[in-house]
């Protein structure tokens, strides 16, 4: 069976976790409702696409009742979800790095899937602002089965800034914590996509919890550590001698905003998966508030989900695009030069 998992995390009042897609209030309801309806748009997508598909969502706190209108205990129903509530998670302390000091929650999710999911099962755990554009079928689930693990990789330069850390710093760390580490490069895979077969949990859980805690003791002596989740991953990954690239043909992180950035190269209609992390506030907002309920079911009434997420620019978004490239321009223009 196919497990699709993903998690939300609702900071309480008074924590401001840096999540840069929408902000840094994380726990003003706004915020949280971005990811909320990420949330529900992805197991919407796997139910309309992947029959037989277990669901299961980890959280900290229950979901609004509404959003928009939308039951989302309806919801929950409709595309059988099930809910794992953790009264804790792990979590970075707050000085540890400046943002994304919630995402080793995936440390709990690997652990809790372990002892929770089938031995014959293959494992998805996504970023909730991911959307399934074709089934998990013949070709990825061959991968899989022949690799353990699919890991989707990252061509970053040696010295690009990866959340804090080059590859060269990344590397020069992975060889302090196994200096037998058989790779020359560190290779970064992603981390809104684990994808492995059950079988595999077992090893990536213990040393990722095991690899954390060396972190943490880093940290405390003021020593590089892996900042975040994928940084631990990706070192995980190559302890554990799991091929990289072999998810990239699946999965792709995708920006459409033409007017700062969009790597959009015809090609997104082949992959499995969509990652829009620069849609929380546009296209995931837009495609929701198409519910509409019909004989006790809610539907979208938003069909062209390539139009509705950018890859696909409309005139709207042309038109908005080229209003930020003029807004862009005026504001460097008329920044202040410090003398």
């Amino acid at each position: 069976m196919n497990v699709i998992a993903t998690w939300m995390y609702s900071s309480p009042p008074g924590e401001n976790i840096i999540h840069p897609q929408v902000g840094a209030a994380s726990s003003a309801k706004k915020t949280q409702l971005f990811y909320w309806r990420c949330v529900f748009l992805l197991f919407e997508s796997s139910a309309r696409i992947n029959s037989n598909a277990r669901h299961i969502l980890f959280i900290n706190k229950d979901p609004p009742v509404a959003i928009d209108g939308i039951d989302t205990r309806a919801l929950l129903k409709q595309y059988w979800i099930e809910v794992v509530q953790f009264p804790t998670i792990t979590k970075s302390p707050p000085d540890y790095y400046r943002a994304w000091n919630t995402q080793f929650i995936v440390l709990d999710v690997l652990e809790w899937l372990e002892k929770n999911i089938g031995a014959d099962d293959a494992l998805y755990i996504l970023d909730s602002d991911m959307i399934f554009n074709k089934p998990i079928a013949g070709e990825m689930q061959s991968a899989l089965q022949t690799h353990g693990a699919l890991l989707y990789s990252i061509d970053y330069g040696l010295a690009y800034n990866i959340n804090g850390l080059t590859r060269k710093d990344l590397l020069q760390i992975a060889r302090e914590l196994d200096p037998g580490l058989p790779v020359s490069e560190f290779i970064y895979s992603g981390g809104e996509f684990i994808c492995c077969l059950a079988r595999e949990l077992p090893k990536i859980a213990k040393l990722a919890r095991t690899t954390y805690h060396i972190c943490l003791q880093r940290h405390a002596a003021g020593q590089k550590k892996f900042n975040e989740e994928a940084h631990l991953l990706s070192y995980v990954y190559a302890r554990l001698g799991y091929k990289t690239q072999t998810g990239n043909r699946f999965v792709k992180r995708i920006w459409v905003d033409r007017s700062a950035y969009s790597n959009v190269d015809g090609t997104e209609d082949d992959l499995v998966l969509w990652h829009l992390p620069s849609e929380k506030k546009r296209g995931f907002v837009t495609v929701f508030r198409s519910y509409r309920q019909r004989n006790g079911q809610y539907e979208l009434t938003i069909r062209n989900f390539a139009e509705a997420y950018g890859l696909r620019e409309t005139f709207g978004r042309r038109v908005t695009g080229y209003g930020r490239t003029l807004a862009r321009r005026a504001y460097r223009l008329l920044k202040p030069t410090v003398p």
